[in-house]
């Protein structure tokens, strides 16, 4: 089979680029025959990695050999078009990485939210990362057997979790800090007028730790897109308003993330919206503590805490900090499914159905 793939390959780094880039090595690895319309500026055609805009994508895609589209474009436009090429004979997949399909379903209502689920309902397999974007899929009139839970997490490879490819700034915090906490975002965020990724809620975190005597603790929060400067320049005042300038650091360039896990101690998802949290799951795949916020079912062994509660995160943190070794043993012996292998496994069902 072949598979003509749309979605971003990093850089930018995020979930969804990182996601793509490792089931790509997998697939050359399997040698099953693949093409990537990269939504990103990465071009590497030797590979068959190549950048278009969309409607040049659309008709390339019309005329390549590719039994399989698989979409993980997150846009309402792009989802609402896809479902055309059912007219030339390819089979068609969605994947669903985390609210945006809940969120295009709120703006729209009437006419316009009947076109939008019936251009959905053309799919003949859509890929959630929880049950919760499954339940609402059903709520929406789809058929459960034509909507599969899989998760975003693809194991990094050995290379992304070598810590020996990390710059000296790494090293230098973690020679400093007895305890090491980390916690990332793609690019700095407001969801629902809160920070999405919870970068403050870790300052906080880190100013309650320092003044109830948890001197010798770190945080090192990796950006490697900012986004929204005004509101980092706010979080940059916020650190210097705590005196957390020896405590608290900010990484804002692309890095192996798994090799950062790898370095610290513990890692926080503080995010007040999310599909799953690939992250979390490297961190555990790493025998290193995850703790998360509570909005979404999570991977197996995090610690939650209530989304945007401090006292709650500080809490749990101290938990971890004090439970080291016992917080370590609960995770030790949690592996993860291969969520690629299940993707090829879907690919079979629908090229099998007529």
């Amino acid at each position: 089979m072949k598979i003509a793939i749309l979605g971003i390959y990093p850089p930018p780094t995020g979930g969804i680029s990182i996601y793509i880039k490792r089931f790509l090595f997998f697939l050359n690895k399997r040698e099953i025959n693949n093409i990537l319309y990269n939504g990103g500026d990465f071009i590497n055609e030797k590979k068959n990695i190549i950048h278009l805009r969309f409607r040049k994508k659309l008709l390339r895609m019309i005329f390549d050999k590719s039994d399989i589209i698989h979409s993980n474009e997150i846009g309402m436009k792009a989802r609402m078009v896809i479902p055309i090429f059912r007219f030339f004979n390819k089979k068609i997949i969605l994947s669903i990485h985390g609210d945006s399909f809940k969120t295009q379903i709120n703006k729209l209502s009437g006419f316009k939210k009947k076109i939008f689920i019936y251009q959905i309902k053309k799919y003949d397999h859509i890929i959630v990362v929880n049950p919760g974007i499954k339940q609402l899929l059903i709520e929406q009139g789809l058929n459960k057997i034509k909507v599969s839970v899989i998760p975003a997490f693809i194991p990094p490879t050995s290379y992304e979790t070598d810590i020996s490819q990390l710059q000296d700034f790494f090293y230098k915090i973690r020679k400093k800090h007895k305890f090491l906490i980390t916690a990332n975002a793609s690019q700095i965020r407001l969801y629902k007028d809160q920070d999405l990724y919870g970068i403050d809620l870790s300052i906080e975190l880190m100013k309650i730790l320092i003044d109830k005597g948890y001197k010798n603790v770190g945080f090192i929060y990796v950006i490697p897109d900012i986004g929204d400067y005004d509101y980092y320049k706010k979080l940059q005042n916020l650190v210097k308003k705590y005196n957390l300038e020896n405590n608290f650091y900010f990484y804002t360039k692309p890095v192996a993330y798994p090799a950062v896990i790898n370095m610290c101690d513990l890692f926080i998802r503080p995010t007040n919206t999310d599909g799953y949290g690939v992250s979390i799951a490297e961190a555990i795949s790493l025998k290193t503590p995850a703790i998360a916020s509570d909005v979404c079912k999570r991977p197996e062994g995090t610690i939650l805490f209530e989304n945007r509660n401090i006292d709650d995160l500080y809490s749990k943190t101290v938990r971890v900090i004090d439970n080291y070794n016992e917080e370590k043993k609960k995770i030790e012996n949690i592996e993860f499914e291969d969520n690629a292998e299940r993707i090829i496994e879907v690919y079979k069902k629908v090229l099998n159905e007529k």
